[in-house]
């Protein structure tokens, strides 16, 4: 979502490990990305999550809940124009240089979430600029009698060696980040 979404959903996460030692996920992300009718890139994931539209709609839009999840310090003044912001260090202050932030563009209570990044820390795995060119965009739909299908959204990735390195990096980290979620609803909030 980092916020990604969120960038604090999805902007500080990197995997090291290689993918022959990974075991498989315990909550399967499933990558629905696809080229648009523009030739742009939509990268795009989604998993089921074990709680309703409600519970995981205060997961993503509440200081306490993004901070079950998404990153041990967090920050959510949600409204439009609002943003999240978050660090994965614990130590970490809101309002700090280096954490992640991201305007809320628009939403629909309990189904639609788009933000956009306006702060990444100083260094990042990815090219901050082109990364901040694009929007993420969060849906809930239902999944079953108590689930809820959460999908990342991607939209506008362009050709060339930045986006590409955006999308690898997003690529995993949104799937990462989705993962992180539904683990929280299956086993409870991350201990920090």
């Amino acid at each position: 979502m980092h916020p990604t979404a969120l960038v604090a959903l999805a902007a500080a996460c990197t995997l090291n490990v290689a993918v022959a030692q990974t075991p498989p996920p315990a909550y399967p992300v499933d990558d629905q990305s696809y080229v648009a009718a523009d030739s742009t890139r939509v990268l795009q994931q989604s998993v089921v999550v074990p709680a309703p539209a409600a519970d995981v709609w205060t997961a993503f839009t509440t200081s306490e809940g993004f901070a079950t999840w998404a990153a041990p310090v967090a920050f959510v003044d949600f409204r439009l124009g609002g943003y999240i912001e978050a660090t994965y260090d614990p130590k970490g202050a809101i309002g700090a240089p280096g954490n992640i932030r991201n305007e809320i563009v628009a939403f629909v209570p309990q189904r639609m979430l788009a933000i956009r990044n306006t702060q990444t820390p100083p260094s990042t795995a990815f090219d901050a600029p082109t990364f901040q060119t694009l929007h993420t965009v969060i849906f809930l739909d239902p999944a079953g009698a108590n689930g809820t299908r959460v999908t990342i959204a991607q939209p506008g990735y362009g050709t060339g060696e930045k986006f590409d390195g955006v999308y690898a990096h997003f690529a995993r980290g949104n799937a990462w980040s989705l993962q992180q979620l539904a683990k929280r609803f299956a086993e409870g909030p991350a201990k920090r």
